[in-house]
């Protein structure tokens, strides 16, 4: 299973132009989360009941299945504060790793 994330200084690209500057004085920062949840199994899943295999991309695939797809978009909606690209549709999951590896991962409320 994958699970990614990034901080970043967008104090000139995401605060009007650079108008307001990050403030590192108080630095190192603690990233907190709320109602974040993952589940998932141990390596032996598929022979436990409580948990469903889901398949993952072949290495030759074009895209994420829409499994895969409904998945991240799940986390995107209800998780993802701020986004370069905020039209779904200019995202491209092509390259990416994410969910393509997938195995015995379930995503609540999926």
């Amino acid at each position: 299973m994958w699970a990614y994330g990034s901080i970043w200084d967008a104090s000139t690209l995401a605060t009007k132009d650079g108008k307001y500057k990050a403030d590192y004085m108080y630095q190192p920062f603690i990233g907190r989360y709320n109602n974040f949840k993952l589940g998932g199994c141990t390596d032996d899943c598929p022979t436990t009941t409580s948990c469903r295999l889901l398949s993952a991309s072949p290495s030759n695939a074009m895209g994420l299945s829409q499994q895969q797809y409904s998945a991240i978009e799940y986390v995107q909606w209800n998780y993802l504060v701020y986004d370069l690209l905020p039209i779904p549709e200019e995202r491209s999951y092509t390259n990416t790793r994410v969910l393509k590896s997938l195995a015995c991962t379930s995503v609540s409320k999926l």
